[in-house]
């Protein structure tokens, strides 16, 4: 009787293991592998997230991030995997991403935190209201340059703030943008290989 479930368990094995490859994989020949700072704070003692750009053509790009191992057990208790991976559109000089992924990602996120927020308040019933976050925009912009990539996660995502006295108020989580700079990854042999297209 436990045949099935020993079966399930080594594809579930199986599956795991060929997940942590992929995260691992070496860039492929278009891609340029870069370890990223927030800005302000590249190198240590600051741990870099990897991401992958592909610049595929004057118009066309793909950015993987893999937001690092530190992230991911907060990130699997919210459904979340740690790498995510876009297709981005050239707008003048950059090139940006705007994925319903991306959205849920970030809303997924905000509305954890909201969650903190509402449960720590101090003005009474906090903790009943509506937990979720509202995002009104999300995209990534993506600038390349042969020895330096810049990513920045424009955001404004707002949230139902208790009032001590009348309804919640409708009040930002986030406006604004997180900016992150890094360069080829050392490590990587295609760091070494043709420069991006700008």
């Amino acid at each position: 009787m436990r045949t099935p479930d020993r079966n399930r368990r080594a594809r579930v094995v199986v599956l795991t293991v060929a997940a942590v490859i992929a995260l691992v994989r070496p860039a492929c020949a278009d891609e340029v592998a870069y370890l990223m700072y927030v800005k302000g704070s590249e190198g240590p003692p600051a741990t870099p997230m990897r991401v992958l750009w592909d610049a595929r053509d004057d118009a066309n790009g793909r950015i993987t991030i893999d937001l690092g191992e530190k992230y991911e057990p907060a990130l699997a208790k919210l459904g979340l995997q740690r790498v995510l991976a876009y297709d981005a559109k050239r707008e003048n000089t950059r090139f940006v991403v705007r994925d319903p992924g991306f959205t849920r990602f970030v809303k997924t996120v905000a509305s954890s935190l909201v969650q903190t927020l509402l449960t720590a308040s101090a003005v009474p019933g906090a903790w009943a209201q509506p937990r979720d976050a509202e995002v009104a925009d999300a995209a990534l912009l993506v600038t390349p340059a042969p020895t330096r990539l810049e990513v920045a996660a424009w955001l404004h995502v707002t949230y139902l703030a208790p009032q001590k006295t009348g309804r919640p108020k409708v009040t930002d989580l986030i406006k604004g943008d997180i900016a992150f700079v890094g360069q080829p990854d050392p490590a990587d042999a295609s760091a070494a290989g043709p420069a991006n297209k700008p």
